[in-house]
């Protein structure tokens, strides 16, 4: 255990036994089923007779649909469609078995016919067509080192790198008339707008101010952030929250809209409106500027995938009822995703921290006495929690748990400060936080209190269960166990990421690397472990997961390890969630 967290550990209080109401998993079978088979629309596009063509699952992967027939039936999961004009078809791309591995290919809405446009090894991804010569198709890919911008012949399949720069390439966007690209240049620390000209064969910083964040790409990839208006981007320059800024092809730039909430991935209209998100808690609104007064479209749930047509705004939705409905300007346009069972919308609460930082969390509360009480810690690390369908979360508060998931410190939303709160300080004060939510829980009467969480939430569970004595119980699903093997196992951009946010590379800060890495307490675990994995995880590989369960088997420390061959960096599959739900829902009753 780290001196920091033990040290700032908080004193539990003696809590009242609670009332038990166990349901037996039998009765939950129907309600996880529902919960597993709830995909969501996985990308859209629309063709010139105004037909929806969208990904949807279904057989154990997706394939793209129209509201009346299906276009394909092949291996993987073919999403993120997106007509080109002057050719007739549907560029998309293809993941097998969750690794990541994205193709892209060119497919003939008549006849399913499939063309590959680059089948190889590498991430290509954002793949978005020039606005003037139908043949060019940007996109970026790691197939150089982290992520770079490149552009694709369709016709003859020559690949071109534009980027330049060290920092990986997270979005990028056309300039109207397709001689140049704007793009974004890093991730979420220090990012900075540049230009490529494809004429000049140059590439450019745009704008670049000290020590804050000019971007449009955080949750999509910037599409439409370049119009005859001018480039539309964030910035926390002056305010330290993400605001709305307009800026001229040589980088002169003005404010349009403050109001010291952060916002991410602005896109113009074709009347000149801006849309773009706003964060609030849980929730990440929808909402368009126009002449300077911004109106709501969508106030609730996590929303993603805006794309403006025809004076109209697309978007992905998701809440506690739905994973990923498809919505024009607030109403439902394809309904996949939404389920016919009854779910919690969590309240917005929040607790202190152990040096008085208040923790904006949200609160899931079952019916009836709670039977225990578990802290869902949410990815990233810079993420938040979003009110919305979460499988796992709500399978809990079904068979009757209080569930809390906190926004600690490195989560976004809150502005730059609090966003920062956990550079060079993973599993630091980010974990006392989780820590001080778990007191919450038993000030609330939670006797026992688990945490769970995926992918960063996975690796504070591990360091929960091994540098703290707070719980009771914990699961981690793809959750990094050793920092240093992950840098040198992941994804090149992975790593690059993780670097960034350590401070440095492992041979720079050995102490640290070794200090937060969850292996380095597995002699300490002393709490049963649920440990889940994807096999083909290109992030947290699967030798993360088994260097932690070698180590438990040798202490024979009590823990399960449900390994899944055939899935990434997460669990996707409905037959896959089915189990892994269960399985959930039985090792948290099995412990309390």
């Amino acid at each position: 255990m780290t001196s920091q967290v033990r040290n700032t550990v908080i004193a539990l209080m003696t809590a009242p036994e609670p009332t038990t109401d166990h349901r037996p998993i039998e009765q939950l079978a129907n309600y996880l089923q529902q919960l597993a088979d709830a995909h969501g629309v996985s990308g859209y596009t629309e063709t010139p007779d105004e037909t929806l063509v969208y990904a949807a699952y279904g057989d154990n992967g997706y394939d793209l649909h129209t509201p009346s027939d299906q276009l394909t039936d092949v291996d993987g999961d073919i999403t993120f469609p997106q007509w080109l004009d002057s050719r007739g078809t549907i560029l998309a791309r293809r993941d097998e078995q969750g690794n990541e591995q994205y193709d892209l290919l060119e497919i003939d809405p008549d006849s399913g016919e499939i063309t590959p446009v680059l089948d190889d090894q590498f991430m290509n991804v954002k793949a978005r067509q020039h606005p003037t010569d139908p043949t060019q198709v940007g996109f970026i890919s790691n197939r150089d080192r982290s992520l770079d911008l490149y552009t694709v012949d369709l016709d003859d399949s020559t690949v071109t790198k534009h980027s330049t720069v060290d920092e990986p390439v997270m979005g990028y966007a056309w300039s109207p008339e397709g001689d140049r690209l704007v793009y974004q240049a890093g991730t979420l620390e220090n990012t900075s707008l540049r230009v490529v000209d494809r004429r000049l064969d140059r590439d450019d910083v745009l704008i670049d101010e000290p020590d804050s964040e000019q971007s449009f790409a955080l949750t999509d990839h910037g599409y439409g952030a370049w119009s005859e208006e001018g480039i539309v981007f964030t910035t926390n320059h002056e305010t330290g929250h993400r605001e709305l800024a307009v800026a001229d092809p040589d980088g002169e730039y003005e404010l349009r809209y403050v109001n010291n909430r952060d916002k991410y991935d602005p896109q113009w209209t074709a009347d000149g409106d801006i849309v773009f998100f706003e964060s609030h808690g849980g929730d990440r609104r929808v909402c368009r500027l126009s002449e300077g007064r911004v109106t709501t479209i969508e106030q609730t749930g996590m929303n993603m995938g805006l794309t403006c047509r025809d004076g109209s705004v697309y978007y992905k939705h998701w809440s506690p009822s739905t994973a990923g409905e498809l919505r024009r300007d607030g109403a439902t346009t394809v309904d996949e995703g939404r389920i016919n069972v009854r779910t919690v919308t969590p309240e917005e609460i929040s607790y202190e921290s152990f040096d008085g930082t208040a923790i904006a969390a949200r609160l899931y509360e079952p019916e009836g006495d709670p039977v225990g009480g578990v802290v869902k810690a949410h990815g990233g690390p810079e993420s938040r929690h979003y009110s919305r369908l979460d499988m796992s979360t709500q399978a809990l508060v079904r068979a009757g748990f209080e569930v809390l998931a906190p926004d600690f410190r490195g989560s976004i939303g809150y502005g730059r400060a609090f966003r920062k709160a956990s550079d060079a300080d993973l599993g630091g004060d980010d974990l006392t936080d989780v820590v001080a939510g778990a007191a919450y829980l038993r000030n609330r009467g939670r006797e026992e209190v688990g945490i769970l969480g995926a992918s960063y939430g996975g690796y504070m569970a591990l360091m929960a269960a091994g540098a703290t004595d707070a719980f009771d119980m914990g699961s981690s699903v793809c959750g990094v166990v050793n920092w240093e093997t992950t840098i040198e196992d992941a994804r090149e951009y992975v790593g690059d990421m993780l670097m960034r946010k350590l401070g440095g590379r492992p041979d720079e800060k050995p102490a640290l690397y070794e200090e937060r890495s969850p292996i380095t307490y597995a002699e300490d675990i002393d709490v049963p472990l649920l440990v889940v994995q994807g096999g083909n995880d290109p992030r947290v590989p699967q030798s993360e997961a088994e260097q932690l369960v070698s180590a438990l088997e040798k202490r024979d420390i009590d823990h399960e390890y449900l390994l899944f061959d055939d899935e990434g960096h997460g669990v996707v599959q409905t037959e896959n969630r089915i189990e892994y739900i269960t399985r959930v829902v039985e090792f948290f009753s099995s412990h309390v």
